[in-house]
């Protein structure tokens, strides 16, 4: 796309910012830090920011840089938990979420494939298309509150990508878009809604599956299309009873329940570890999914709920994570997909801010 088309594509986006919403109003509030205790081991705090420094390098986010190392001296130095809050207290500006977040968990499933279709093994994981398009509101006007959008440009407009249903319809069937087939439509929605996994072969191997992109069509909890539909209880919709009741519907029920979600996501076949939206390798118990208009991608936190004691990084986002809603990413595997199953609960957010 040329330079004047993209502008122009931009214009048409910032002229439906409104459409999104505006920036919630006054969501954080200063705050004084609980004892700093860590339920976690230091070294996976330190590879978390670590693996965050190439980030702060990009942006040019020298303050933070500092901030994440004299934190990392604080800790190294400093055992017990109300000396450790001094210490935070008189070097960051502390902010938190003026309401309790809700956190919640995710994962990297894996999932059964084949890299050729057969009668078993017939539903696709599909590769980014070609012509689809993301833009940034906010590279054209830095006020800009927007998330950033996806579709495709026809006549010069930034049009809606095809739905999930117009996609599991056969919207890119014939593209050579397929990267790998599945055989349970479940399954590969978990792994749609958890961005990135592992793909396990007919000979044991695991390969691992990226996001690449979505349709950035809305994004709407299965959860609650079950709950509507009365096939699930509203007090129970964890991803364990989410998932036995869509196993428990006939395919053609189950295909009209996960349609309710519009949104649909693209993979990319990659080596190593999953990677969050800031593009780094994400760090089990340590790295957070947020909502990137509240909580400055990379920020320094400390997260406190019944359940968790610890210091984390923002290093992702999601389509599901908007206002005080905070996602804990807790590694691949079986135990991993028990734990993110049974995580939901309040607590309180803490942002640490260089000063």
């Amino acid at each position: 796309m040329s330079r004047a088309a993209r502008l122009a594509l931009c214009c048409v986006v910032l002229a439906g910012c409104a459409v999104l919403g505006p920036r919630p109003s006054g969501p954080l509030v200063p705050a004084e830090l609980p004892p700093l205790e860590d339920d976690l081991d230091l070294a996976s705090l330190r590879a978390a920011i670590e693996r965050t420094r190439p980030v702060y390098a990009r942006a040019g986010d020298a303050a933070t840089a500092a901030a994440a190392d004299r934190l990392l001296a604080i800790l190294d130095s400093t055992i017990d938990p109300k000396a450790r809050r001094a210490a935070v207290a008189r070097d960051f500006r502390v902010v938190r979420f003026r309401d309790r977040v809700l956190l919640t968990a995710y994962y990297e499933p894996d999932l059964a494939a084949r890299f050729a279709r057969d009668a078993n093994f017939r539903h696709p994981l599909y590769a980014r298309p070609p012509d689809l398009v993301d833009v940034e509101p906010r590279t054209l006007d830095e006020t800009c509150t927007c998330r950033r959008l996806s579709g495709r440009v026809e006549g010069g407009r930034l049009e809606p990508y095809p739905s999930r249903a117009d996609i599991e319809g056969g919207a890119l069937a014939g593209r050579g878009l397929e990267l790998a087939w599945a055989a349970d439509p479940v399954a590969l929605f978990v792994l749609h809604v958890q961005g990135s996994g592992r793909l396990r072969l007919d000979d044991g191997t695991l390969v691992g599956v990226r996001w690449a992109g979505s349709n950035g069509r809305p994004y709407r909890s299965v959860a609650q299309a079950l709950v509507a539909r009365g096939l699930l209880p509203d007090e129970h919709t964890t991803l364990p009873d989410v998932r036995h009741a869509l196993e428990a519907l006939s395919p053609a029920e189950q295909a009209a329940v996960l349609a309710a979600n519009e949104r649909y996501t693209f993979f990319r076949l990659a080596e190593g570890g999953a990677v969050g939206s800031l593009g780094v390798e994400l760090t089990p118990g340590r790295s957070l999914a947020t909502d990137p208009r509240l909580v400055p991608p990379g920020a320094l936190a400390y997260l406190e709920t019944p359940g968790a004691h610890r210091f984390a990084v923002s290093q992702d986002a999601g389509a599901a994570i908007v206002g005080a809603h905070v996602d804990l990413f807790l590694g691949a595997g079986a135990e991993a997909e028990e734990r993110a199953g049974r995580t939901r609960e309040r607590g309180d957010l803490y942002l640490l801010l260089p000063r």
